[in-house]
């Protein structure tokens, strides 16, 4: 029998896990509010290095964040959460932001694990993040442009030396000193960030009534009109992006024109509305000045203006062809299936935590406060603000699901009415199903199912071929009383109990049959502590089936005592039950 203590330690790190996945979705919609607030501030003013700025600002709540909570792996964490909101962003461009939000946040987060979480991690990471956004543009610029926008550059530089007499002038310098402003603006705030968070000390927040509220859907609503996304075009243009920039660096401009022209239209043909940055008169004046440049500047280096209206007449088919290829790419990519795989498998708690911080996100986008009042006070600013990341960390804790597993035989039902019997003699409530097998001269005969809330039983499966009834290995299934079973399950989750045992899942669920559609809402709405049986063989396929078992801690029967079974479901939850007030409260002294 496995002792209480290893269960208590493999329980732990189950919890662990989502406990840190649960603070991240709380801190990085924090910062994907600051990201929509501040950045849509300060992009209508036309501010110049808006990405440094907000990166900065990123750098300054992750390296507070880090001082408040010591979790492991919080900040990349928190990095991919905001990053990943941005998918759901009316930008049909997408890709440059995702990659740069979690980037930025990972440096740091190297930094702090290297160096540790105190000022000199926070100074070391805040340079590198932010410094990242240089480095993001400048491949960007190599990406959309090619080759010849260092030439236009180094033309630039060399023409600036002779206007300014300044012979020592070289490419490189002005980037060096760029990357020395974004490192010290970086480890500015990463130091103004450990400074702030070492004096935080937790409030009592409370969100009034459900104005926060907001499901992920709802907000994705907002942003999914238009063309169907498809896997077959996100395989096109995947495929056509480097196929595509590799012929424009060799074919000539009368060939490459009408090749990108062609691609132009069929882009506008199929997404329309969502080719906004095509749209816009910034991107025009920037390609105009880049051909205007290629004019003057690679023509007088050269000694043929022709020449260097070409090269800029390339570089602009070559950028005009990576926009369009980008928000084709980024538009495909939010095709359902591509979404569903945040909610499968090893990826369930990754998209649990971005469901959570979707529905945080109105409530932290309501909280950020006006310039006079962040400069006024800053530490006070941000203690608010974190309080709200406490909260919703613990508002979206969801109760605890064990599963219980073994194979035929191990005692695995007369484990679950032990433990349903001692959560009733300790005065709690338990819903749900049990199945209880019988037995004819050593042989299984069949099964009855009970309502754990009602006591009433009805025959489930006999080995007797019977009309009417589903066939499922040796037994036939009484669809009478499958459908009992799947009222037990939802009027067991609708009577607010304090356990839910599903005695068992197995073949007919993972077809979608037998209990499958109430399994479904125990899922959606997980109302209290659960303990589920399923067998070994088909552990896996039930994760993937039902993606909050993933995270689930797993005990075998016969290794475990209802008592330990009790405490692992229980005892973790005691903080719901100690706000549900006294009435929903329990001894749970054995």
């Amino acid at each position: 029998m496995v002792t209480s203590t290893s269960v208590t330690v493999s329980e732990s790190r189950q919890l662990a896990a989502g406990r840190v996945w649960r603070r991240a979705a709380a801190l990085g919609s924090l910062w994907a509010a600051f990201e929509i607030v501040v950045g849509s501030f300060l992009h209508n003013l036309r501010v110049p290095f808006t990405g440094t700025l907000l990166a900065s600002l990123g750098v300054l709540l992750m390296c507070a964040g880090a001082q408040v909570w010591r979790d492991r792996g919080l900040v990349w964490r928190a990095a991919l959460i905001c990053a990943l909101m941005k998918s759901v962003s009316p930008s049909a461009v997408i890709l440059g932001p995702i990659i740069g939000i979690f980037a930025e946040g990972l440096l740091l987060q190297v930094a702090l694990r290297v160096l540790g979480a105190g000022a000199l991690g926070c100074a070391v990471g805040g340079a590198a993040a932010v410094s990242l956004t240089l480095v993001h543009k400048i491949v960007s610029l190599l990406v959309v442009y090619g080759a010849d926008i260092v030439r236009l550059y180094e033309g630039l530089v060399k023409y600036a030396a002779r206007v300014t007499g300044w012979q020592g002038l070289d490419p490189v310098s002005p980037i060096l000193l760029l990357l020395a402003v974004q490192g010290v603006l970086g480890a500015s705030a990463g130091v103004a960030g450990w400074r702030l968070g070492k004096g935080f000390r937790p409030g009592a927040y409370q969100p009034a009534g459900e104005r926060a509220t907001i499901g992920l859907y709802s907000a994705q609503a907002k942003v999914t009109r238009g063309p169907r996304p498809s896997l077959v075009g996100l395989g096109l243009a995947v495929a056509a992006l480097p196929a595509g920039l590799y012929w424009l660096s060799t074919a000539p401009l009368e060939a490459a024109a009408p090749v990108v022209a062609a691609v132009v239209g069929l882009a506008v043909w199929r997404y329309g509305g969502r080719l906004r940055r095509l749209r816009r008169p910034r991107l025009w004046i920037e390609l105009g000045v880049v051909l205007l440049l290629s004019g003057l500047v690679l023509g007088a280096l050269e000694g043929d203006i022709a020449a260097g209206a070409r090269a800029g007449a390339q570089m602009i088919l070559r950028a005009v062809y990576v926009v369009v290829l980008f928000s084709a790419i980024s538009v495909e990519l939010k095709h359902p299936r591509i979404s569903s795989w945040l909610y499968r498998g090893r990826l369930a708690p990754l998209g649990a935590a971005l469901q959570a911080a979707f529905e945080a996100l109105p409530d932290f986008v309501s909280a950020i406060p006006g310039l006079r009042a962040a400069r006024k006070n800053p530490a006070q600013v941000l203690a608010g603000l974190f309080d709200r990341v406490e909260y919703w960390q613990n508002r979206t804790a969801g109760p605890p699901v064990v599963v219980l597993t073994g194979q035929k035989g191990e005692g695995k039902t007369t484990l679950c009415a032990e433990l349903a019997e001692l959560v009733r003699s300790r005065g709690g409530r338990v819903a749900g199903i049990l199945s209880p097998g019988f037995w004819d001269d050593g042989v299984r005969s069949g099964y009855q199912i009970e309502d754990l809330l009602t006591g009433r039983r009805l025959w489930l499966a006999r080995r007797a071929q019977t009309p009417g009834h589903l066939a499922q290995g040796p037994y036939w299934f009484d669809p009478v009383a499958l459908q009992f079973g799947r009222q037990a399950l939802a009027d067991g989750a609708a009577a607010r109990p304090d356990l839910m045992v599903v005695d068992e899942v197995g073949p007919l669920e993972l077809r979608g049959e037998g209990w499958a559609p109430a399994l479904d809402l125990l899922q959606a709405r997980q109302p209290c502590p659960m303990l589920w049986v399923i067998r070994p063989a088909l552990l896996d396929v039930a994760r993937e089936r039902w993606p909050m078992l993933e995270g689930a801690p797993v005990v075998s029967a016969g290794q475990v005592t209802a008592v330990e079974l009790a405490g692992m479901l229980l005892e973790t939850e005691s903080r719901r039950v100690a706000s549900a007030g006294p009435e929903a409260a329990f001894s749970r002294e054995a």
